[in-house]
Formats: structure tokens, sequence, C-alpha cells
């Protein structure tokens, strides 16, 4: 997949998520706004409530949505015989965009009220996609080959010796902006040696202020070098820049990766395992959606 096929792979997902989202949500919110009392003799009751056709489908659509999204990328991670097909990243991001989109599906799916065993499987669900975006941040942080595979710490340094030598003998930038580049990089694993609650916090204010100081150096050398030389330049401390601030935060990435597992983890199949009973019991009790009559 080309860059442009794959920013139209992701703006699609981008695209389908949010219409579908502010479609329904539009649609629905003479009903959603609707006080509960009041909903049975709403016009969109019959279409809108949890065992109304749109209103169950989508319980049935996102359920099956997450369901899927879930077991298409666990089964691509971690089956050697699917290495080869498409990029373990790919499937991410479509893994993403389907436990993004299917519970928003369920949340319309109970109309907005949560009572009951299903208020625990609707707040679990709550916790694993708000632990999904956090992860997702971390994962990205983590330097990754193009097939997704870690990349050591030993060939990471090797590239931003390269990077750098060839900064300073090929394009003749200045040497102490370099240094300053390399200080910039240093010693946030020092400084993020306090509790799991406040190092991710701290990480993204780390990177934000780090990027903005990066910004700040290149606009700094473009007013130094003409164009053509300055957009190779630009390239290469780009990527440098990015090499050596996931260096600088690995450790702290690492750490934070695995507690996210086991955080994520537990409350995913607890949110499976009532949704399933859910299922179970709606369709013993005639609530079957299209697959009863």
């Amino acid at each position: 997949m080309t860059k442009i096929m794959h920013r139209v792979y992701v703006s699609t997902m981008m695209m389908v998520g949010l219409l579908t989202v502010m479609l329904i949500g539009v649609y629905g919110y003479p009903y959603y706004s609707t006080p509960l009392i009041e909903r049975p003799e709403a016009p969109l009751d019959r279409a809108l409530s949890p065992v109304g056709f749109w209103g169950h489908g989508m319980g049935f659509i996102g359920s099956f949505m997450m369901t899927f999204g879930v077991l298409m990328y666990s089964i691509r991670k971690r089956w050697t015989r699917l290495a080869n097909v498409g990029l373990i990243k790919h499937f991410l991001e479509f893994h993403i965009f389907l436990c993004l989109l299917g519970p928003a599906l369920i949340v319309y799916h109970t109309a907005f009220k949560f009572g009951g065993i299903i208020s625990v499987s609707f707040w679990s669900m709550v916790v694993v996609v708000s632990s999904g975006v956090i992860g997702r941040y971390l994962y990205l942080q983590i330097p990754k080959t193009i097939g997704g595979k870690e990349i050591s710490v030993i060939e990471l340094k090797k590239q931003v010796a390269i990077n750098r030598l060839e900064l300073a003998e090929t394009y003749r930038i200045d040497p102490e902006l370099l240094t300053t580049i390399d200080q910039l990089a240093s010693g946030f694993s020092e400084r993020a040696r306090t509790s799991l609650l406040t190092t991710f916090p701290r990480l993204v204010v780390y990177n934000w202020r780090y990027n903005h100081r990066i910004r700040k150096i290149l606009h700094a050398i473009q007013t130094t070098i003409d164009h053509d030389r300055y957009i190779p330049v630009h390239y290469i401390i780009h990527e440098n820049s990015k090499i050596q601030r996931q260096l600088a935060s690995l450790a702290v990435t690492q750490k934070l990766f695995r507690h996210w597992h086991l955080f994520h983890l537990p409350f995913a199949m607890v949110m499976f395992i009532i949704m399933v009973i859910h299922i179970v019991v709606a369709f013993l009790f005639g609530y079957g959606w299209i697959f009863t009559s």
C-alpha cells in the first residue's frame, strides 16, 4: 500500500465513522432527548428503542464490529502463517476503526439508558475504548519496522549516528545546533521516575514540548540555507529527532505499555462475557432482530 493509498484508507475510515455517528445522532436527537417516561409514545420509538428495528440492529452490528475487530487483529498478530498478509499496522488501524464505531453504535442501541448488569458491560466498554486510545498512543512511541517488529536500541543509535554525520558533513549544519538537538532528547527517563498515573501525562507533555522545539529549530535553519538544501535537511532532522525522542522515553514507554495490557485486557473480557450473556438472553426471550420471526 502506497502512502497515498494509506491516507485514503485511513481518511475513508475516519469519514465513515464520523458521518455514521453524526447522521444517527441528528436523526435520533428528537427521540434521545425525549424523557424516558415519554419515549414509548414518541414517533421514533419503534425504530430507535433498544428493541426497535434500527436500535436493535445497531446493537447487533456494533457487537459484531467489536468482536470481528478484536479477533481479526489478534489472529493476524499471533498467527505466524499470516505474517505476509498485509502490514500489522494496517490491521491495527482497521481494528481501531471497528472498535470505536462498534461501541458508538452500541451506545445508540441502549438509547442512552444504562442500568442493571448491562451497565457493568457498558462502563467496561468505556474503559476499554478509552484505554485503547492510550494504547495506540504508546504503540506509536515504540520504534518499529514497516512490518511491525520492534527495532533494537543498537540499530536506532546507529541510525542516529549516520544521520548526524550526514547533517554535519554533507549539509554543513552547525555542530552546536546538532548538539542542542541531542540535548533536547536527554533526561526524560530520569524525570519520569514517578507513579504510572503521572508518567503518562509527563510523556505526552514531553513529546509535545520536544516536537515544538524541533519545529522552532527547523524554522531557524530554513532562514539560513536555500530551499533545495532545506528539504533533505528537514527530512533528516525530523527523522533523527523522532528516533532520539523515542530512545529517550523508550524504557518508560515499554513499561507503560506492559502495564497497559494488564489494564486493558481484563475489562475487555468482562465486557465481552456480559455482552454474550446479554445476546443469548435476548434470543431466548425472542428478541433476535431479523434473525427471529
